[in-house]
């Protein structure tokens, strides 16, 4: 291999070894980023427009969820009043497919609000929402409750609610990508 004056290998004899290099590395992980394919279960929905003088206040629920292999998968936004709904991180779901029994519990930022500690900056108002229902053909019913994260003894306000399949959104059994 030519050297230069210093003994080492010339660039433009390196350029092509580091690109060989570069690509025989990124090929094995470009296989394994590949996202498995979900099963669509459904998307549902009990958005409804808030307030006669501005339309753009929804208040409701979207819960999407999916099948892969033998997890359920799933994402929850929530609209309180606000122009467009709010993702919620989901954790503790489970699905059960014969007797469609549905629970999760989720966490959302519903805004900034006052510290009660006098002189701290403002903090995060994070909410949890525990649900628990039965998913049907054409619709989602249970009961959801909300509490504040930051008060773990505090019980959670539930109410009833049905969420109706949206079928524009994709189509039961459909092989999907989840999006992260």
């Amino acid at each position: 291999m030519p050297t230069g004056r210093t003994g080492q290998p010339r660039d433009t004899e390196m350029k092509p070894l580091a690109a060989l290099l570069l690509a025989a590395c990124l090929l094995p992980s470009a296989r394994a980023a590949e996202p498995e394919q979900t099963r669509l279960i459904g998307y549902y929905s009990n958005m409804q427009i808030e307030g006669a003088d501005d339309p753009h206040f929804l208040s409701g629920y979207n819960i999407a969820l999916y099948q892969r292999k033998a997890e359920t998968l799933s994402h929850v936004a929530v609209a309180i009043g606000s122009p467009e709904p709010v993702r919620a991180t989901v954790s503790k779901l489970t699905y059960n497919p014969k007797k469609k029994c549905l629970t999760f519990t989720a966490q959302y930022s519903a805004g900034l609000s006052t510290n009660p500690v006098k002189g701290a900056p403002d903090r995060e108002v994070l909410k949890v929402i525990i649900f628990s229902g039965v998913v049907r053909p054409q619709s989602i019913s249970g009961k959801v409750g909300v509490r504040d994260f930051y008060c773990s003894k505090c019980k959670p306000v539930f109410k009833r609610v049905t969420l109706k399949r949206i079928e524009e959104m994709g189509r039961t059994g459909e092989l999907q990508a989840f999006p992260q």
